[in-house]
């Protein structure tokens, strides 16, 4: 198997419509698994996960109100539903996918989270098998449902694996200060001092700021690097995979 692993994690704001409730970006999801296919034809092992969208947001806020069972399965299926769409139209291209559920293989315990799905992940690598998760609902130890985000998962899977990068497409071009301009590039110094703009829809993962706090944690942990760029545009998610300079966006370091 080769050494080098990449994960990248699609947004929900990317592949749905965040404002619409349960409504794919169908076009977008093809193009996306288009240009996956063609940088894998010349490279590599591939982690994929993506955002929940309007697929998870909003269900999950509904459960974070009620507590009920039904209502964190609610969520659970319908991210479900997202994730076929995404793992059909990769297989469509002849690509090899699987779909890994963390409801199934992710707990937590007050809020810290136990993976038990690297077994999983091993061994659709080996056999050149391109894991694809995404943001879910699971099971805690004091017998109620924990919200996962799909950044939890990227940065988990990047320590796991050693990932030689990691890559979030967003619906922006990078992480935007709070008059709207692009960071460049973000370090231990400027962790702590950067204004970032949040997410105008509903988001219960923590939007951008949470997911910088996690990705500054793993490139000064783990000295993973990660870059942050507008997945909306076409041939980005080309550009990271096979490492063109060109790629605009937010480098983490």
């Amino acid at each position: 198997m080769n050494d080098e692993i990449y994960v990248l994690k699609i947004g929900g704001s990317v592949v749905t419509e965040k404002g619409k409730e349960k409504t794919a970006r169908r076009e977008v999801i093809k193009r996306i698994t288009k240009e996956i296919a063609l940088a894998l034809s010349a490279r590599k092992n591939l982690i994929l996960i993506h955002g929940a969208g309007s697929y998870g947001h909003p269900q999950a806020k509904i459960y974070q109100k009620t507590g009920k069972v039904k209502d964190a399965l609610v969520t659970h299926e319908s991210v479900k539903e997202l994730n076929r769409l995404i793992v059909l139209s990769m297989m469509e291209l002849e690509l090899k996918a699987v779909p890994i559920h963390p409801l199934s293989g992710v707990v937590s315990k007050e809020g810290k989270i136990k993976y038990k799905i690297k077994e999983q992940l091993q061994l659709a690598l080996k056999a050149g098998i391109i894991p694809v998760l995404h943001g879910d609902t699971i099971l805690d130890k004091k017998g109620v449902f924990h919200i996962l985000s799909g950044d939890q998962l990227v940065t988990y899977a990047a320590r796991e694996f050693k990932a030689k990068k990691v890559g979030i497409g967003t619906d922006v071009d990078g992480v935007l200060s709070d008059t709207g301009e692009v960071i460049k590039k973000v370090t231990p110094v400027e962790t702590d001092t950067i204004s970032i703009k949040g997410s105008k829809y509903v988001d219960v993962t923590g939007g951008m700021k949470k997911k910088v706090y996690l990705l500054k944690k793993l490139a000064s942990e783990n000295s993973i690097p990660s870059v942050l760029f507008n997945a909306l545009k076409e041939s980005n998610v080309y550009k990271f995979l096979t490492e063109d300079k060109d790629l605009f966006g937010t480098v983490i370091l």
